[in-house]
């Protein structure tokens, strides 16, 4: 069984599986209407050949508009800090995958969505710039001293040790996420803020884009970043004068062979500004988007399950919500960091198999939340219906009973503002494309 962090983490980025014609599912359903609010997106990697081949990405994006989709999120910078155009900043994707040749996809691709009459958002994985397992000389995260997160945990020795997220040796971490090997850059940085601010504007600038998407606003997990920048920067907006110890923040153990964290003094503080970055950070690009002079639509993308986001420090609640299950932290202090209110929109995880709470019920899962209609209470009942919720479906948790998409589907249109199918991919390669049909009055 897997963790909903653990299944946010668990795309397979290197499928090799050869594409499905979709041909035979396009002449019984052309003429459908399409529906508002219902998203589909495209990873770069995991439909990589779609992109290139500028015919069958068409093809693609006509089954998505005669299954009703009206919105398509192109992911134009993934992990790996490469992008899918030319940029004053960023390097091209094809200095990191030689099958991508130097051309703007994101206006070839811009342009098929808009003759199918689809509206297009530029999805940016935000606080990523490499990956450590695909190391790349262009990479920012390798390139740019003092940019990657430092984290803490254990050595082989069972001793604390703080260590760039990129360094080979193995480490014991507590409350975090191994985005298959992604190096994370630190928010306390300036010029990581900057660098992807002007990313955002580059595009909202140059492109007719219908909106923008954010991903990854967050740390990897409790273990960053324990950097001397953040602790610098952490200790002087908290008032803290003198030396601190990794252990008044927190503490690991081993017992059992197993690794146990004891709370330090400090622990609610340090977490609460990290949050506070990512507050900031969020609000930065709502001015950048008020500032762009043109109606682009802003929408942030963070799992559904908050009782374990305070590992990652993306408080994406309302400010007016007190959280008072997370440990160690005075929950009034870390309300003011909620930031639902500078979104226009929220594209929600809900990352589970269970549709129904009753079926989570039944399976004897931690909480309702981990289904479905589960994960749209708990995100309307945290964010207070400041703004509209898209419940987002992992399409590949549906495998074993495809099926079962259609019912995932008509609940989030049911309990939410919308809908949001990751990935393409799934949808072309499996043939899935009549259970992603939504019915119109």
């Amino acid at each position: 069984m897997y963790s909903p962090i653990e299944y946010a983490c668990r795309i397979d980025y290197n499928i090799e599986k050869p594409y499905l014609s979709a041909d035979s599912y396009t002449e019984k359903e052309e003429g459908k209407k399409m529906v508002n609010n219902y998203f589909v997106w495209v990873e770069i990697t995991a439909n990589r050949e779609l992109i290139l081949e500028k015919e069958r990405f068409a093809q693609a994006m006509q089954q998505c508009a005669n299954c009703g989709i009206d919105s398509v999120i192109l992911s134009i910078k993934d992990t790996s800090g490469f992008v899918l155009y030319p940029s004053q900043y960023a390097p091209h994707y094809s200095k990191y995958d030689e099958r991508f040749l130097e051309k703007d996809y994101l206006q070839q691709c811009l342009e098929i969505i808009h003759e199918k009459g689809m509206k297009i958002y530029a999805s940016f994985d935000v606080f990523t710039e490499g990956n450590k397992r695909r190391k790349n000389p262009c990479m920012k995260g390798l390139t740019e001293k003092g940019w990657m997160c430092e984290v803490y945990g254990l050595d082989q020795d069972d001793k604390p040790v703080v260590q760039s997220v990129a360094d080979e040796k193995p480490i014991q971490t507590i409350g975090s996420i191994d985005d298959f090997g992604e190096i994370f850059v630190n928010p306390a940085n300036d010029e990581v803020v900057q660098y992807e601010l002007c990313l955002i504007e580059e595009v909202m600038n140059r492109y007719e884009i219908d909106g923008i998407v954010l991903d990854r606003v967050r740390y990897v997990g409790l273990s960053s970043d324990f950097s001397q920048l953040s602790i610098s920067k952490w200790k002087q907006a908290s008032g803290i004068e003198g030396e601190v110890n990794l252990d008044d923040i927190y503490q690991l153990k081993k017992v059992n062979g197993e690794i146990e964290i004891e709370y330090g003094k400090y622990f609610g503080s340090f977490n609460t500004f990290r949050a506070q970055l990512i507050h900031d950070f969020i609000r930065k690009v709502r001015k950048c988007v008020d500032n762009a002079n043109k109606k682009i639509d802003f929408l942030d993308y963070t799992g559904s399950w908050y009782p374990l986001y305070y590992l990652m420090a993306a408080n994406w609640a309302s400010p007016e919500h007190l959280e008072v299950s997370y440990p160690a932290t005075d929950a009034a202090e870390y309300a003011k960091t909620g930031y639902i209110r500078y979104v226009d929109r929220m594209l929600s995880g809900f990352y589970y198999e269970d549709v129904e709470i009753r079926e989570a019920q039944e399976h004897q899962k931690p909480a309702d939340w981990y289904s479905v209609e589960g994960s749209a209470d708990i995100a309307y009942a945290v964010t207070k219906h400041e703004k509209p919720i898209l419940g987002s479906l992992y399409l590949f948790q549906y495998k074993d009973d495809p099926a079962n998409i259609q019912r995932a589907i008509d609940m989030c249109f049911r309990k939410s503002d919308g809908c949001m199918l990751f990935d393409l991919s799934y949808l072309v390669q499996n043939n899935w494309w009549k259970y992603a049909v939504r019915q119109t009055d």
